[in-house]
Parts: structure tokens; C-alpha cells; sequence
């Protein structure tokens, strides 16, 4: 078993066909399958061994799936890194992975250097694109070797990649994903698709985050040759509307605030997105007016997929032929198993709140050098993802918010998530998020920060009398504050540990 493997059958089953279609260039499933054995020949020559750990930062370009696959087909565990990652984070991760190399672009080459520089594991450092002093280049490796290469056998357990979380509290922790938990997912993810004729779709999700390596997994199971993706180097509104348009994209996996940049967007009726048919949200909340605004505007469906890093990405998802539950975000994978327990492990039943728990082929084997979090995780045989939801009597999963985004107010458990979707529903906002911040009387209280829509117009105190007029008294924000934009992860997912952080440093005295 080797991940690698799902190219070489794609290859097998459809012959050479056109895979990607890339600033205007057409790619083949044989030319990135050639040029990952090119690599992988390289990176032997280098002597790079199985089971070593490989970095791979860079924008997203075929190349990305070059170097993943090269690392697979020898033996070697792959290292994605989020290139919009600043320097010490970088350092960071490649000096606790105890990386031997890293595979980058021109344009990071200067910070990817810098982030090595002293650490004694790292013995290459690879560049794509141009010359850069101390390293290698990407292409002359390439033009160097053969594209003949045997993909070296792996058992299901053992690691095919290395992927970091984004350390929302602390330092980022390291996922250990298996070429069995890869393999799974891609499978559990294709089944779900219930792909019946071709499709063209759009990747503008960062490759170094899981929701992207499963994309692009589950793209290799594809049975029909007519099949293509778009890809982009990174998420500009405009670029991904005019690709829609001239491709006929009709697949549009990606997270909540790209569909709302689009929909929101000034100039967004001067394109024709009517070929859009399937929309896949996940990594985050979607709001229930920016789903039925965009569906209805474009007439196609938008589902959702809740999965984590430590799942391989999947968890539960609306299937096509599913009925659609307004907040729901649908029932676990077939291959997958998913529970709510309460804090003493206890499964709930229909409609109680409690942690989400899941169970199967997916699930990683731990987290890097974290032992007692490992356990912790992984306890009674079921990961504990730290999500909080409940279930209805027919299985559907309703996602409320993370164990520690909750709000306590006097005792009062909040879900932030109620309280966004009425702010949503004001026709000037665009983002909203609710946060808890600390209070004398009620130990926390809310605070709602709001970006609004292009060219739109609304107050603070306008937002507020919204809220009170929707929501009673204990759930209604203290106080609503907007920005002209909230901050974002690198996949765009609204970051509420900075928001908290940003209240407490206005707070007088801080």
C-alpha cells in the first residue's frame, strides 16, 4: 500500500489524460507521474531515506503534487507548510519534525532559508523556479534524472505525511497521517461525491492544508477522462470568477469566506457563473443567508463537510442525494463512525450537546513527540475532536462551536454560532464573529465584530438594536464593534483567538 499508488492507477484506468489546467497550460496525470519519479530519483541520489521527513512550502502549482508524490514513492514522509507562514513558525516546525530537506519556490526561498539556517537535520534545501545561492534547483534535479523509478511498498500504518495544526492554543502540534488513513479518506471522499458524468472544478485551496490534500486525493479516483481541475496559485476573487467563467467550473470546493468574497464582491454580476453546480463548504461555519443567497443567485447546491486534520479532513457531509437540513452539515462518512459524548465520555442522546467524537479508518495514530495529548485525544478508541454539536433523531450532525469558543456567561453556556446567524441576516454584514471577554459580574460577556459588505452602510448602534431586537437579553452582544475586515487563517477561517486578544489589549489598564 502507498498513497502514490492512486496516480498510478488513475493512469491505468484512464490512460493519459489532462489532470490540471494551470495558468493556461494543460497538465497530464503522466507528466506529474513522471516528474514525481524524476524527484524521487533526485532525492534518493541525495540520500534522502524512507521514512525521513521532507518539507514541502510553496504556492500552489503542479509542483506541489510533484514533490508529494516523489516524497510517497520513496518511502519518505511528506511535511506541507502553509507558505503565508511567517519565519518562526517555519523554523519551528521543520526543527521539531526533524525535517532532512525542504522543496520551495523563488518567491520563499529567501524566508525558507533563513527559517533553516543553523538547524543540523536540514541537509538540502531545494528551489523551484530560479537560483537561489546555497540550494538546488528544482528543474535541473529534474533534468537530471530518470522517470523510471519502483515505488517502494508501505505498510497501512506507516507515515505518509506529517501535517501541523494551526496551533490555535500553544504550538502547533504535529498530525500523523498514514498512507491507510490517506487512502481512506480519498475513497470515503469519492464515494460521497456520487459523481455520475465529468466535472471541471477549481482548486484555490492551499495544498499545505488537509481540506487541499484530500482534494486533491480524491481527484486521482476520478472515473471519467473528461474530468479536469483549474488551479490557482492562491485565492483572488476576481481570478476565481473569471476562471469559473471560462472553464465552465461546475465543482467549487472551498470554505465559507472565498464564497462570501465572491458573493459580496462589487464586481461580481459582470461574470457568468451560471455553469456553478456544486458547491462543497468546510473548514468553518456556514452561514445560513450567505448559503441560501449564493444558491439562489447562481442556482446551484452548496453542501457542507465537517473534518479535521486528525480525521484526514472528513468527519460528516450532505451527500447529492441527500435531503438538505437547514444548519445541518450532514451524516458521517459511510466508512466512518461519529457520536456526541459528554465531558465524561458518555454517549447522548438526539438533540443533546456534547463533544463530537469519531471513529475509523481515518483517524491519525497521534500527534508528533505529544504522548499524553495523543492519549488524551485518542482516548477510548475515539478521537475527541473538541467540536461541540449534537445530533437529530435521523443521524443528521449539527455543528454549534469549538469546546473553547463557547461562551460562559453567569453560568449560561453560549453558543457564538446563534448569535452570528442572526447578525448575518442584517443586509449590510459581510463577516461577523461573537466572542466571550472577560466580565466582573458574569465572568464573560459578548462581544460581536463585524465587517461589512462592499459599499454598505450601518452603525455600531444600528447592529446592536438588530441583535436585541432578535435575540434575548443573555445572548444579545454588550457591545458590537466593526472592522474592515476580521482576521483570517491562511485557508480564511476567522481567527476568534485574535479577536479575544484584540478586545483584551483595548480593554483600560491593558
Amino acid at each position: 500500500m502507498n498513497v502514490a499508488l492512486l496516480t498510478e492507477k488513475q493512469i491505468e484506468r484512464l490512460g493519459e489524460v489532462t489532470m490540471l489546467i494551470f495558468e493556461d497550460r494543460e497538465i497530464t496525470n503522466k507528466q506529474i507521474r513522471d516528474n514525481q519519479n524524476r524527484l524521487g530519483n533526485a532525492l534518493k541520489k541525495l540520500g534522502i531515506e524512507e521514512n525521513e521527513v521532507v518539507a514541502v512550502s510553496m504556492s500552489n502549482c503542479p509542483e506541489v503534487f510533484e514533490s508529494f508524490g516523489a516524497i510517497f514513492r520513496i518511502g519518505g514522509i511528506a511535511l506541507p507548510i502553509l507558505f503565508v507562514l511567517p519565519e518562526n513558525e517555519i523554523r519551528f516546525i521543520l526543527e521539531d519534525s526533524e525535517a532532512v530537506a525542504v522543496i520551495t519556490d523563488m518567491v520563499l526561498a529567501e524566508k525558507i532559508t533563513k527559517a533553516a539556517e543553523g538547524l543540523e537535520k536540514i541537509r538540502h534545501i531545494i528551489v523551484l523556479g530560479g537560483e537561489y545561492p546555497g540550494t538546488l534547483s528544482y528543474e535541473k534535479l529534474l533534468e537530471e534524472s530518470s522517470d523510471q523509478l519502483e515505488i517502494v511498498e508501505r505498510e497501512p500504518d506507516d507515515l505518509a505525511i506529517l501535517m501541523y495544526t494551526a496551533g490555535t492554543t500553544g504550538k502547533p502540534k504535529g498530525v500523523l497521517l498514514s498512507h491507510g488513513n490517506l487512502i481512506a479518506q480519498a475513497e470515503a471522499a469519492y464515494a460521497a461525491m456520487e459523481m455520475t458524468k465529468p466535472s471541471t472544478s477549481i482548486i484555490c485551496l492551499p495544498m499545505a492544508h488537509i481540506y487541499g490534500v484530500g482534494v486533491y486525493n480524491t481527484g486521482t479516483l476520478n472515473e471519467f477522462p473528461e474530468s479536469k481541475s483549474i488551479m490557482v496559485r492562491w485565492f483572488v476573487p476576481e481570478e476565481i470568477m473569471q476562471l469559473i467563467e471560462k472553464y465552465k467550473v461546475d465543482f467549487f470546493p472551498a470554505v465559507p469566506t472565498m464564497f462570501a468574497l465572491i458573493y459580496n464582491h462589487p464586481d461580481v454580476d459582470k461574470y457568468d457563473l451560471s455553469s456553478l453546480k456544486d458547491c462543497v463548504s468546510a473548514a468553518a461555519p456556514l452561514p445560513a443567508e450567505l448559503r441560501k443567497g449564493f444558491t439562489e443567485k447562481y442556482g446551484c447546491t452548496m453542501r457542507q463537510l465537517y473534518g479535521l486534520t486528525e480525521s484526514s479532513g472528513i468527519g460528516a457531509i450532505f451527500v447529492p442525494s441527500m435531503p438538505y437540513k437547514e444548519g445541518a452539515v450532514g451524516k458521517p462518512y459511510p466508512s466512518m463512525e461519529l457520536k456526541i459524548f459528554d465531558d465524561d465520555d458518555n454517549e447522548l442522546p438526539p438533540y443533546e450537546v456534547g463533544e463530537i467524537v469519531l471513529r475509523g479508518p481515518q483517524i491519525m495514530k497521534g500527534y508528533l513527540k505529544r504522548p499524553e495529548e495523543t492519549a488524551q485525544a485518542l482516548r477510548g478508541g475515539w478521537l475527541h475532536t473538541g467540536d461541540v454539536g449534537y445530533l437529530d433523531e435521523e443521524g443528521y450532525l449539527y455543528l454549534t462551536d469549538r469546546k473553547k469558543d463557547i461562551i460562559i456567561k453567569g453560568a449560561e453556556n453560549i453558543m457564538p454560532h446563534q448569535i452570528e446567524e442572526e447578525i448575518y441576516k442584517h443586509p449590510a454584514v459581510a463577516e461577523a464573529a461573537a466572542v466571550g471577554v472577560s466580565d466582573p459580574v458574569y465572568g464573560e460577556d459578548i462581544v460581536a465584530y463585524v465587517a461589512l459588505k462592499p459599499g454598505a452602510e450601518a452603525t455600531a448602534e444600528e447592529l446592536l438594536q438588530f441583535c436585541k431586537e432578535r435575540l434575548p437579553s443573555f445572548k444579545c452582544p454588550r457591545e458590537v464593534i466593526i472592522l474592515e475586515s476580521l482576521p483570517k487563517s491562511s485557508i480564511g477561517k476567522i481567527l476568534k483567538r485574535e479577536l479575544r486578544s484584540m478586545y483584551a489589549r483595548s480593554e483600560p489598564g491593558e
